[in-house]
């Protein structure tokens, strides 16, 4: 789908194609794509046929992460386990915290 809402909307139920960016990376992609499976205001993040979390014994279809989508209070979203993640001091990247994602960019944060 080629639906880009704004940042302060969740995309329509769907299956989209998401660019995996690296914190450890400053934000940059090494060309790894993840699958957003969004529905009803949950995420899962599916591995992709293209994705170089393969060699780790990863297979397509496998899920990555998943969880409700909920606005930090930085503003960004994430895809969090519990009401109480809109409030840590951490999240994202290599904090051990909520995945960070972006639907303007369309990319997802891990470390």
């Amino acid at each position: 789908m080629l639906f880009n809402p704004p940042q302060n909307e969740v995309p329509a139920n769907g299956t989209y194609t998401y660019e995996v960016v690296f914190a450890e990376w400053e934000g940059k992609s090494l060309g790894d794509e993840i699958i957003v499976v969004v529905e009803d205001g949950h995420a899962a993040l599916l591995i992709s046929e293209n994705s170089n979390a393969l060699w780790m014994g990863a297979k397509p279809g496998d899920v990555w992460e998943e969880g409700t989508l909920r606005k930090h209070k930085s503003g960004v979203w994430i895809i969090s386990k519990d009401k109480s993640d809109v409030d840590l001091d951490e999240i994202g990247g290599c904090t051990g915290g909520p995945i960070i994602i972006d639907f303007e960019k369309r990319t997802v944060e891990m470390c």
